[in-house]
């Protein structure tokens, strides 16, 4: 069984068509085809993870949303992530905020790392490393986003982590304190 060569290491996928991110230098966190939607909440931050297989230094991130349309947002931004052996994570690269990520439906959002708080604007991953990417909206009502569903998100390692009630993104998230998630939300990085 081949898996797909980018993000999650545990998703299956068929032989790749020529049309994956890696032919730019980018990585996803899990497959784009069988694209499912999921209803966001405001505060909950999506932790999809993935294990590089190229080296690459990516500057940009990115999402897709589904069809339900947010209201009152007052923040919304993503992040990347190193993922420790334990499964902890720290914040190595973000977005700014941005009350227009997440706006409308059934779009990709793409912003660049943002170097207020001493980020860097670019980010060299590693393969073999495992990162995380994360998507956090403060909002009356969060949009919905897009991503595929995982038979268990309990079995390691997991391929997503949230962890709800999030003001802004921390710069670290102990993995007692991100269950893992049966629902792998789609994020991507660019050079």
């Amino acid at each position: 069984m081949a898996l797909w060569p980018l993000g999650n290491d545990l998703v299956p996928h068929i032989p790749d068509s020529g049309n994956s991110i890696i032919a730019s230098g980018g990585v996803e966190s899990v497959a784009r085809f069988g694209n499912n939607t999921f209803n966001g909440v405001s505060g909950q931050l999506w932790i999809p993870h993935f294990t590089a297989t190229v080296s690459t230094a990516i500057t940009k991130l990115a999402m897709y949303t589904g069809g339900t349309t947010p209201a009152g947002i007052t923040l919304a931004r993503m992040a990347l992530f190193t993922v420790a052996t334990d499964g902890s994570i720290t914040k190595v690269a973000q977005t700014a905020s941005d009350n227009t990520i997440g706006a409308a439906t059934y779009t990709v959002y793409e912003r660049v790392f943002s170097t207020i708080g001493g980020f860097p604007s670019s980010y060299a991953l590693v393969p073999g490393i495992r990162y995380a990417l994360g998507f956090l909206q403060v909002a009356t009502t969060a949009c919905q986003i897009s991503g595929n569903y995982i038979i268990s998100g309990e079995l390691a390692p997991a391929p997503c982590r949230h962890i709800t009630g999030q003001a802004d993104i921390a710069a670290s998230y102990a993995v007692a304190n991100i269950p893992a998630h049966w629902f792998a939300m789609y994020q991507r990085g660019r050079p």
